[in-house]
């Protein structure tokens, strides 16, 4: 958009699509979505969605998905289906901190080391003790793959990150579901 139509398309109270896509780190096509979507109301000015100021900063301070009115209730696991889990703390290396965010970064990037069958994933820096790492992994007992392939995911995680986690201080253990919400 040329830098006239930028002016041109000005109108107190509103933004272009462009610039509420600079606001909320998105891009022009997903903010039009949002407005297609109804997400966002928008005004049509020479072919282009103008979309009020206001509903963009309300969007940015929301985050997505919905706020918990209540704590979500107990349940049990039944006989058919547990969740069984790993839990593991281990301590970061000695000025290695930076570089295990680095890590940490690339594979969320590449989306590597996702131990198969996992319904989720967890690596969690301890407030009390930023040296110390807790990476707590998920299944559902009917998809929990065999030892052997556990154990390989476990090794090559280990492998990846063995210059900047002391996997020697590493304490390991399973964990079978009992209550969840």
């Amino acid at each position: 958009m040329a830098e006239e139509d930028e002016e041109y398309l000005s109108m107190p109270g509103y933004v272009p699509a462009k610039v509420a896509a600079k606001m909320l780190n998105l891009t022009a096509d997903r903010v039009n979505e949002l407005v297609r979507d109804g997400r966002f109301s928008a005004r049509r000015v020479s072919g282009r969605n103008l979309i009020p100021l206001e509903e963009v900063e309300e969007f940015r301070r929301n985050p997505p998905g919905r706020t918990r009115k209540d704590a979500a209730k107990w349940r049990r696991y039944t006989n058919r289906v547990k969740l069984l889990s790993v839990l593991i703390q281990v301590r970061v290396r000695a000025g290695q901190r930076e570089n295990l965010e680095q890590k940490l970064e690339k594979i969320y990037e590449e989306q590597q080391l996702r131990f198969e069958g996992s319904l989720a994933r967890y690596i969690l820096s301890n407030f009390a003790s930023p040296d110390i790492v807790t990476i707590i992994l998920h299944w559902k007992s009917n998809e929990m793959p065999d030892e052997t392939r556990r154990k390989r995911d476990l090794e090559a995680f280990q492998q990846e990150f063995a210059d900047v986690l002391n996997w020697e201080s590493a304490q390991i253990s399973e964990h079978e579901g009992l209550l969840y919400t």
